[in-house]
């Protein structure tokens, strides 16, 4: 550069200019990387259950359905062992899983880790799911009634005895005129039971003419329940000499799911049936199996999904009773399904869980327990809960 004015005025330009472009050039690189990694997707967290599962179909109608959507994959994070069967499905309620077990043992087990918090022992045999409401756990026994335990202590609060053997889950009712909680329950001394829910006072019992094996669902002030008279009982709880029956030809052994005044519930000679609680009338029914119906139903807004002892997962037609769909398993189901948004989680005789996808019906995850599976789900904060005929309670997560 031969020019000495020139040079003297470029060159301190250009002494700026490099760091500037050189930031520039920075500048621009990083926010391209920036709006790169916001472009990469990640991972979302399902969100599956609501804070609590007080009773054994998740609802006092027992439709059997809970909120989010189940993962396409579940994974254990814990088990807890008994020294009995677990043919009962936990309740979850604040932070805390509570398992009956045939040991004569109710279990609180922190949902989080899978640590026992108490333990209460029975004087029989459980059998039945427990119920949570307003801090009492509610349980049934093998031959001495029904307990009412502190959810936070496990002290007895009070027991109802002289009863049979209870199996099926009680039940909360509140009066409409007074306010006051009702426990409902059925016995294998063939009568349903109404206590006060606050000291176990009797407030009425009502004869069927055989076991009430399964829960007891309510809707408004009823009770609806199955027997092994073959009746379906509609039993209003202010006025019981105005009960209603539906007769399903053979043994009723679960309970029925009441949903938009309609009752949906399977016998044990392989009929399943949907009836207008107002008129006891039959909508419609499915009668292409002769094997027993010991599964609850699931019921949604489209689908009535339940398990049959000839080894398989039915999904109905809500409103007019197709088959949409059968899923076959390696036995029978005496697990109840449980619908999670666009799939449906149940166990099976033949030791596995199994997710289906609503739609087509297809598996899209299982897991094997290794021994028979009774108990039903219970989902709650992005767990889910089963027990197993090896005295297991497992908890899997996402």
């Amino acid at each position: 550069m031969h020019n000495p004015l020139l040079r003297r005025t470029l060159v301190p330009l250009l002494i700026i200019a490099i760091p500037i472009s050189a930031m520039i050039a920075w500048i621009l690189y990083n926010k391209k990387v920036a709006i790169r990694t916001e472009a990469i997707p990640t991972h979302q967290k399902t969100m599956f259950g609501g804070k609590n599962w007080t009773i054994f179909r998740g609802n006092t109608q027992l439709t059997g359905v809970c909120e989010g959507n189940l993962p396409d994959k579940l994974k254990l994070s814990w088990k807890f062992q008994t020294n009995g069967d677990i043919i009962s499905t936990p309740v979850i309620a604040n932070n805390i899983a509570y398992v009956s077990s045939t040991d004569k043992n109710l279990y609180a087990i922190e949902l989080q880790t899978g640590k026992e918090r108490w333990r209460r022992q029975t004087d029989d045999q459980l059998e039945a799911s427990p119920l949570y409401f307003d801090d009492t756990i509610y349980l049934g026994s093998g031959s001495n009634g029904l307990y009412a335990i502190n959810a936070e202590t496990g002290q007895i609060k009070w027991s109802f005895n002289d009863v049979g053997k209870i199996s099926g889950s009680a039940n909360i009712a509140i009066d409409p005129a007074t306010g006051q909680a009702m426990v409902v329950f059925g016995s294998y001394d063939n009568n349903l039971y109404c206590l006060n829910a606050n000291d176990g006072n009797l407030i009425f019992k009502y004869p069927a003419g055989n076991y009430i094996n399964g829960a007891i669902a309510v809707s408004g002030d009823i009770a609806f329940f199955g027997s092994c008279d073959s009746m379906i009982y509609q039993v209003p709880l202010n006025n019981t000499n105005a009960a209603q029956l539906i007769n399903t030809g053979s043994y009723v052994a679960s309970n029925p799911a009441i949903d938009n005044n309609v009752i949906y519930a399977g016998n044990y000679e392989g009929k399943f049936l949907a009836a207008d609680i107002a008129t006891q009338k039959i909508i419609w029914s499915f009668e292409e199996t002769k094997d027993a119906f010991f599964s609850s139903p699931a019921v949604n807004d489209t689908v009535v999904i339940i398990g049959c002892r000839d080894q398989k997962l039915y999904c109905f037609d809500k409103t007019n009773g197709t088959v949409r769909w059968t899923f076959s398993a390696g036995d029978g189901f005496d697990s109840s399904p449980v619908i999670c948004g666009d799939k449906v989680i149940v166990g099976n005789d033949d030791g596995r869980v199994y997710l289906i996808n609503i739609q087509t019906g297809q598996e899209v995850f299982s897991y094997t327990l290794g021994s028979p599976i009774a108990s039903s789900p219970a989902i709650a904060q992005n767990h889910v809960l089963i027990g197993c005929n090896d005295g297991t309670v497992y908890a899997f997560s996402e």
